[in-house]
């Protein structure tokens, strides 16, 4: 990785500018943007804080040896523009996804458990045996009940969906009567275990999204793991692709500040030096980006949405293990205990490992706070409970905490997205949290720099 430090990054290039463009984040969002610019023929120049890419889908080395993730990641088969711009950078989509050929979802013991088909049109022997089975998890009345909860979830989503943001999952679902296993064995697993919150504090909106945006790519459906860390398998090619096209990575370089010259964003300081631009796109995360728009914009109205825009937290713990804690690698919603979302992963992503098991923890707000023997006296708690094969194997282990890289999924917050295109000669955003139809997913912020970087070839050109 090129580092901010080296001799050479900085000073101008042609005519006072670094570059045609300046990218501030390497997460996939800014990756995104970046690549379609230089694509383009742009000069982009890409300044990251992290010492390695990838952002929120980031993976590195701790100084011990452990490898450790941002968090625990999925790849769906829905996915379009993700899967596109990697064979576009040169990276064979189905060497660094290994598909699972199902999902779990698992009680405390002994209560019953359920493992489905992750892949259901590819696999309809299975999924027609999923729907008629599994009768001691889910009755055949609150599968009925849930049906007709998402049947009437889209038909809001198209209709009004601004009054399908302002209710929780849990109120709509109360509203429609849905049957209350329905609700304690789907709703809250799904919702805390993807999006880190209780069911009570999402968005019914934003729950429907997990499926609508989908539902032209539902034969597609399947569930993955990374083949590896993300940074290796995945960002890091995609910035490598960039140098190809002529752009600049740097990491190791915070951007501080936007340098705004007669209304017009030309420039960003960045480890206390001066970087100039015709353009400037702001692909941070939500708190960074509200801090710098705040600094130059703040009280402009364009900015209202975004700087009231609230964030959610995220914690993940990791572990390393004697020997594997599952007979298998696939997703597992550990229902009703502090386990939302789990993998072993010593099959697939952290191959090589006697075992590694991977948790998105919950409630998220409550252990963000504490110490990770805490969290972690917690985690083998309920793991007992689970049948999880943890209590005294695990060799090393660590809590990754996001405070606020997230944009708050509570209800009445989707209108607060901002578009990429700022009013602003010189700027404009991206982030999964910009405006488009994907919810806080490796897909939207695909789809946002790809906006972004439209709309900085807009202003290049005006």
């Amino acid at each position: 990785m090129e580092r901010a430090d080296e001799p050479g990054r900085c000073g101008g290039v042609g005519g006072g500018m670094d570059a045609d463009v300046i990218v501030a984040g390497a997460g996939l969002a800014g990756l995104s943007c970046a690549f379609e610019l230089a694509e383009e023929g742009r000069r982009v120049l890409v300044l990251e804080a992290q010492p390695w890419t990838g952002g929120r889908t980031s993976s590195w080395i701790e100084p011990d040896g452990m490898r450790v993730e941002s968090g625990l990641h999925r790849v769906l088969g829905v996915y379009r523009a993700l899967p596109e711009l990697l064979r576009r950078a040169g990276v064979d989509w189905d060497e660094i996804v290994i598909w699972e050929d199902e999902v779990e979802f698992r009680q405390p013991r002994p209560a019953p458990s359920a493992v489905l088909a992750a892949a259901p049109m590819k696999n309809l022997v299975q999924t027609l045996a999923d729907v008629a089975g599994h009768n001691d998890y889910l009755p055949i009345a609150a599968k009925l009940s849930f049906s007709r909860f998402v049947l009437q979830g889209l038909a809001d989503y198209t209709d009004r969906p601004a009054w399908l943001d302002a209710q929780s999952v849990r109120d709509y679902a109360t509203a429609l009567d849905v049957h209350p296993e329905v609700f304690s064995k789907v709703l809250e697993p799904l919702v805390s275990g993807i999006y880190f919150v209780s069911a009570s504090r999402m968005s019914a909106y934003a729950f429907i999204a997990l499926i609508a945006p989908y539902l032209d790519n539902a034969a597609s459906m399947r569930v993955g793991a990374f083949a590896g860390g993300m940074t290796e398998v995945m960002t890091d090619p995609l910035a490598e692709a960039i140098r190809r096209r002529g752009g600049e990575v740097v990491t190791n370089a915070p951007v501080e500040e936007l340098i705004v010259e007669n209304d017009r964003v030309v420039g960003v300081r960045a480890g206390g030096v001066e970087h100039r631009a015709r353009h400037v796109v702001v692909a941070t995360s939500i708190r960074v980006a509200q801090d710098l728009v705040r600094a130059k914009f703040g009280g402009a109205e364009w900015t209202e949405g975004l700087l009231k825009l609230p964030t959610m937290p995220a914690v993940t713990l990791q572990l390393e293990l004697e020997g594997p804690s599952m007979e298998v690698d696939h997703t597992t919603f550990g229902v009703g205990t502090s386990l939302a979302c789990f993998s072993e992963q010593r099959r697939t992503t952290f191959r090589g490992l006697p075992g590694r098991l991977s948790i998105i923890m919950g409630p998220s707000e409550e252990l963000i706070g504490l110490p990770v023997d805490r969290v972690l006296a917690i985690a083998l708690k309920d793991a007992d409970k689970l049948g999880l094969a943890v209590r005294d194997r695990v060799t090393r282990y660590r809590m990754v905490n996001h405070a606020d890289d997230f944009y708050s999924l509570a209800p009445g917050n989707d209108w607060l997205r901002p578009a990429q295109k700022t009013p602003v000669r010189g700027l404009s955003l991206a982030g999964d949290y910009t405006r488009q139809k994907f919810i806080a997913t490796m897909e939207g912020a695909v789809v946002s720099g790809r906006l972004a970087a439209k709309a900085a070839s807009e202003d290049l050109r005006s």
